[in-house]
């Protein structure tokens, strides 16, 4: 039944106004109310559609068929989808077209219509050349070729074969370029020491796979070249160089020696923003998310991404209504449901230091926020790899909050063997100091004033330490400095007495 929900929904969202193999208007049909239920969301198994459409609670023989009768109408309904152009890049638009334009002249060749699947096959390779489109154009081309072996046409053969070895050239160098691709992001997708030892090899990767791209000029594998090298960049923690790698790119296209459908606009977009993230340039960041946005289909995981590095960069530039503002379209997204749970989890842990911040927000820029972000999205375990430090910050500043609590030992203690476990190396300086900051905190009481005196030496350090450019570091959902701030706030209400 998922399959079939599934289908449905790809198959409105992007079809012509008219259904070529659905009669949608047509209530008589069995297979129209089946759809136009699954449509509407009324039915959600199997069972309920049997009992809706048949009167009986098992699934009956002709539900069955029925079943497998629209399946059948909803995939070859896939031949018929339209496909917004300035949402799908790397050329993937066009690889839908040929490919139906591929398979109308298969279909021709097998009725022995010889000339109409020529024609056909002539339109599909100007229309792949235009894309760069190559192991589309070799198999028009040898759709051709057998054609003209078929028809004894010995003059054209001989011209699409000349025509075809070229490109067989061109493939090669493309599949190498693939071969490269893909291995290299196995080989950084696997574990961390399995990622850190072939960061060895990724410069002569790279340098292999230019190589590539200077003796073909193929914009397939310039695209390989760039994300890669983006990926290595973002390894070595070097954002300025990735900012620097997205403007080269954009010079080669304004220059013509890219194609435009194989630049990835949104791959561009993210990474920039990313990296404006790493590198402290929030307001830039701000300024070119709204336009970025557009480029990102809301039903994607992708736009979800996005959104994620949009709101860190509204959470680091303080402007918290902005950051309620993205929020409440995220999770108010039909399609957050389907997002994995770690995605849910993030958001959840965004939304729990949204809401640490708001709370030491004056009333005027409270209300602000919607009301959305206070409403909790998914249960957050307690013990989530790779939250740890994030939660362990948020419960001891949320504990201040509690006059009720008399003993932070509990949380005193959970810091230390956090220190003594994890905080070594560079990337660990920043949490490290936050941590310290915290037990001194608890040390004194909880008292404001002393600890206003005593911490001035670590505030300092501090806003001095700078946050690590190792890519493994994680991004600090708000700035530890503007924590700490948020505690002080705390703790001087805390002071006042009720």
């Amino acid at each position: 039944m998922d399959e079939l929900l599934r289908l449905v929904n790809l198959i409105v969202e992007r079809s012509p106004k008219s259904f070529p193999l659905i009669n949608y208007q047509d209530e008589k049909s069995l297979e129209t109310r089946f759809f136009n239920l699954l449509k509407q969301g009324e039915v959600a198994t199997d069972e309920d559609a049997s009992e809706t459409l048949y009167g009986g609670k098992g699934l009956s023989v002709n539900y069955r068929m029925l079943k497998s009768r629209l399946r059948r109408k909803l995939l070859n309904h896939l031949h018929f989808l339209e496909f917004p152009a300035h949402k799908f890049s790397l050329g993937s638009f066009e690889q839908y077209k040929i490919h139906a334009l591929l398979l109308e002249a298969e279909g021709l060749i097998v009725a022995n219509e010889y000339k109409l699947a020529d024609r056909i096959l002539t339109q599909a390779i100007a229309f792949a050349k235009e894309h760069h489109l190559t192991t589309s154009i070799v198999r028009a081309l040898e759709q051709k070729l057998n054609i003209h072996t078929t028809v004894i046409n010995k003059k054209t053969y001989l011209e699409s074969h000349k025509e075809l070895q070229g490109y067989y050239r061109l493939e090669a160098l493309e599949r190498t370029a693939t071969g490269l691709f893909n291995h290299a992001r196995i080989e950084l997708g696997s574990s961390l020491g399995a990622r850190l030892a072939y960061m060895r090899n990724l410069p002569e990767v790279l340098k292999e796979l230019y190589t590539l791209w200077e003796s073909s000029k193929s914009p397939l594998i310039y695209n390989r070249y760039h994300i890669l090298s983006i990926q290595y960049l973002e390894l070595l923690g070097d954002f300025n160089a990735i900012s620097e790698a997205v403007a080269n790119a954009e010079d080669l296209l304004r220059q013509g020696k890219l194609h435009a459908n194989w630049f990835n606009h949104k791959y561009n977009a993210f990474i920039r923003i990313y990296a404006l993230l790493r590198t402290r340039q929030y307001e830039k960041g701000l300024s070119l998310a709204p336009a970025y946005l557009q480029l990102f289909d809301p039903q994607t995981v992708n736009w979800f991404a996005f959104m994620e590095n949009y709101l860190l960069l509204a959470l680091h530039a303080q402007r918290y209504a902005l950051a309620g503002e993205l929020l409440q379209k995220s999770v108010g997204n039909r399609f957050f449901r389907k997002i994995q749970q770690p995605a849910k989890e993030r958001w959840e842990l965004y939304r729990k230091y949204l809401v640490l911040m708001s709370d030491v927000l004056p009333e005027s820029l409270r209300i602000e926020l919607p009301e959305d972000v206070f409403i909790e999205l998914v249960t957050l375990p307690k013990d989530k790899a790779g939250y740890n430090l994030s939660l362990l910050v948020l419960d001891t500043i949320k504990s201040f909050t509690t006059k009720k609590i008399d003993d932070y030992e509990s949380h005193a203690e959970r810091i230390k063997k956090y220190i003594l476990k994890y905080m070594r190396g560079d990337k660990a300086e920043r949490p490290k100091i936050l941590l310290r900051l915290l037990l001194l905190a608890i040390k004194k009481g909880l008292d404001f004033n002393q600890i206003r005196e005593a911490s001035g030496h670590l505030s300092e350090k501090l806003a001095k330490a700078p946050p690590p450019g190792d890519a493994f570091a994680e991004v600090e959902i708000v700035p530890y400095e503007h924590l700490w701030e948020a505690v002080l706030i705390i703790l001087k209400r805390r002071a006042i007495p009720a």
